[in-house]
């Protein structure tokens, strides 16, 4: 036991894992890049009721609101008109081939949902204007309907929706918005999960070990399969874009359609590159992971204390991950009703080439982390 621990203290506080920027004010939840090295940011009402939530990081590591105007002036309390044209609760930015913004905002605070206030906004990064809006009001959701994190294809964007469990896709092109697979098992939180991190339970403001539906998801280059899963489980599930289209196909038949996927483990956030290997935010071992979809094996990239809930990442054309820190685990709603942030908030980087086999370390990480769950 000691000797494992010893190892693993060797590689805590990696020099490969570079800080990027610091947020002295406001929690993020996710990175976007684009093309000509612009970076964005995310920024949830997960610690209070004000934030920018979307912000644009410059080099000299200041913030600022984007795109301005309205979208950035919503506050739960004192400001909450025409949700449907300002951010609510963002969680989530991506950056397309074409270098435009996307927004995910959940259009939920706490408990409340706000009318039109969940929606998917497309911004042209050229112009920096909204371009277009795609709001989920027609759904009739019920209550508890959270809008989660998003990939976009050439014709349809692909959404988690968190709050309940479902996948949300919408027609980029007419703006229809459909949910489906609102039934299926694997869009629930089902395993009896308990996630440790730092020492302490993941747990909710009453002291419950946190459940989390739907979350994580990835569209592979090629735009033929989709893999999700919630954010404590254990494996991966996929299903083919082609089935997720057929609007033949009854909820009981596409839930046919889904089959389970490769082992992963509880994940704060992913994202995919180009030749198709995932990479994977490990909130229990405050590592970095690569994961091949062909035969769903594992590199370990980094293992660094540094890493506090790494949440949804971005890949630079350099070939960098850039990966933010969002610290979930230490807000009050994951930790039994007490902050324990520490702040700045931070982004950090490493290049991705620097990923190895460490099949003994791999090993090591596991055990180590077993033996700490009924030790610490």
């Amino acid at each position: 036991m000691l000797l494992l621990l010893l190892i693993c203290e060797n590689i805590i506080g990696d020099d490969r894992l570079i800080e990027v920027a610091q947020s002295f004010d406001y929690q993020w939840n996710g990175i976007a890049l684009t093309k000509t090295n612009r970076m964005f940011a995310s920024f949830p009402r997960s610690t209070g009721d004000i934030t920018i939530s979307v912000g644009e990081i410059l080099f000299n590591n200041s913030l600022i609101e984007y795109p301005g105007g309205d979208w950035n002036t919503f506050n739960p309390t004192t400001s909450f008109e025409n949700p449907e044209k300002r951010f609510v609760n963002v969680n989530a930015v991506l950056t397309d081939s074409n270098d435009n913004l996307w927004v995910v905002d959940s259009g939920m605070v706490g408990n409340k949902t706000f009318l039109n206030g969940s929606k998917l906004v497309k911004i042209n990064l050229n112009r920096n204007q909204v371009e277009r809006i795609y709001l989920t009001s027609s759904l009739n959701v019920p209550l508890g309907f959270a809008l989660n994190d998003v990939r976009i294809g050439s014709q349809h964007a692909f959404l988690t929706e968190s709050g309940i469990g479902s996948i949300v896709v919408i027609d980029l092109e007419s703006g229809k918005v459909r949910r489906v697979l609102d039934q299926h098992s694997s869009t629930k939180f089902a395993d009896p999960t308990v996630i440790r991190m730092e020492g302490r339970v993941v747990a909710d403001e009453k002291g419950q070990p946190k459940r989390m539906p739907n979350n994580n998801l990835e569209l592979t280059p090629d735009e033929k399969i989709l893999y999700y899963k919630p954010s404590f489980s254990y494996n991966w599930f996929q299903i083919s874009t082609r089935d997720l289209l057929n609007e033949s196909l009854n909820e009981s038949e596409l839930g046919e359609k889904v089959s389970s996927s490769w082992k992963t483990m509880p994940t704060g956030g992913t994202t995919m590159d180009d030749k198709g290997f995932i990479y994977l935010m490990d909130l229990e071992r405050q590592s970095i992971w690569q994961q091949n979809i062909v035969d769903g094996s594992w590199k370990l990239i980094v293992h660094d204390e540094r890493i506090i809930w790494g949440d949804a990442s971005d890949i630079s054309l350099d070939g960098y991950l850039y990966i933010p820190m969002s610290q979930n685990n230490r807000i009050p709603s994951f930790n039994n009703g007490t902050n324990q942030v520490i702040k700045p908030f931070t982004i950090y980087k490493i290049k991705i080439n620097s990923a190895g086999s460490f099949t003994y370390l791999n090993i090591l990480i596991f055990l180590t982390t077993y033996f700490n769950k009924f030790f610490i």
